[in-house]
């Protein structure tokens, strides 16, 4: 099942992705001041059955999002950090059948394309924040993936994980909300 999703979500990225909108949540009752180290956890990450290219799409992904964390200037740390960094990717295969909607037509068949199958996938990337002492959520957002084929799997994670990090507006250690253009 889990070499199957990885592979759904290759094939995905394959075709690129144009990013829709960003999913957000920031819980305002905490105090962004006391969050300057981190953890980051995939939400699977004890199942160990990845495929080469599974590991190394969540390998892109994680690098992808320490990136972020440090412009950001957050530091990581394997044990007593501050927050709890998670993200997880959904994702749906539908398969759709387009069938002979024409009366009956005994040569239907010579002139008519047969009915194809269509499929596409629908998939959302969502990374959190998690207070690592109160257990509770700080930062959430998800981004829906529609595709295209304009871009490599790499820059459309690139991107796609760069806007959902635009919607956290603190900087480590600080209650001060970041400017729209100090927020990249």
């Amino acid at each position: 099942m889990h070499r199957l999703l990885i592979g759904v979500l290759m094939i995905t990225l394959a075709f690129g992705c144009a990013p829709a909108r960003v999913i957000d949540f920031v819980n305002e009752e905490m105090d962004f001041s006391d969050y300057r180290s981190y953890r980051l956890i995939n939400f699977q990450s004890d199942n160990k059955s990845y495929s080469a290219e599974g590991t190394a799409f969540f390998n892109q992904i994680e690098q992808e999002i320490r990136l972020n964390m440090q412009v950001k200037e957050f530091a990581e740390q394997k044990k007593d950090a501050d927050l709890i960094v998670r993200y997880e990717i959904m994702s749906t295969v539908t398969t759709e059948t387009q069938g002979n909607t024409n009366y009956y037509d005994p040569y239907y068949y010579y002139y008519s394309p047969p009915p194809r199958t269509v499929r596409y996938t629908e998939g959302l990337l969502l990374i959190e924040f998690r207070d690592a002492k109160k257990k509770k959520l700080v930062w959430q957002a998800s981004l829906d993936l529609k595709y295209s084929r304009k871009e490599t799997p790499e820059m459309t994670l690139k991107k796609t994980i760069d806007r959902i990090f635009q919607t956290y507006p603190y900087k480590a250690g600080s209650n001060e909300k970041l400017s729209e253009d100090t927020n990249r």
